[in-house]
């Protein structure tokens, strides 16, 4: 049986990145198929995309990737949160054997990590939490730094930081 990988992405536009990324997931996974889940006309970060949907789905079928569905825009210009819960939505309706996404971290078992704690809320991360919010900074913020209070070592900042990082923490926490 074919396996089937499907890919989180934007397409923002498609570039030599993207291409790699397909071929290393299908050669790493044996996959044949790819499934693409794609913001339409509106990114994660509320721009409008630089190519429309449509040209950004030509695209993406002449560079080895089978099947392109849109992420619904309610999901794709929303919080990286919602961005996530809407493609994971969409996926777990799929038969799919891998799911793949892009990262700037090369430890993805920090990522999992981080993602267990939010996920999890252990007592020490809940009450830096708290105390930050008491304080009255903004969720992100608080959430953010008790993070890095839980969290020790000086590459914790730069990873929360990344966009590509914060996306796949989202998605562990959703899977």
């Amino acid at each position: 049986m074919k396996k089937t990988l499907a890919i989180i992405a934007e397409y923002n536009p498609f570039h030599n990145g993207h291409l790699y990324q397909i071929k290393k997931a299908k050669e790493i996974t044996g996959a044949e198929n790819v499934i693409v889940i794609m913001s339409g006309n509106f990114t994660q970060r509320g721009d409008t995309s630089l190519i429309n949907k449509f040209e950004k789905t030509k695209i993406a079928l002449q560079n080895e990737v089978n099947m392109v569905i849109e992420l619904p825009v309610i999901y794709s210009i929303s919080s990286a949160e919602n961005f996530a819960l809407g493609a994971i939505k969409i996926i777990n309706q799929l038969k799919v054997d891998y799911l793949v996404f892009g990262i700037e971290e090369e430890n993805i078992e920090k990522l999992e990590e981080i993602s267990e704690i939010l996920v999890n809320e252990n007592q020490n991360f809940k009450i830096k939490l708290k105390e930050n919010l008491k304080k009255g900074k903004s969720y992100p913020k608080s959430r953010e730094e008790a993070i890095l209070k839980v969290l020790s070592g000086e590459n914790v900042k730069k990873i929360i930081n990344k966009p590509n990082n914060i996306l796949a923490i989202e998605y562990l926490k959703i899977l």
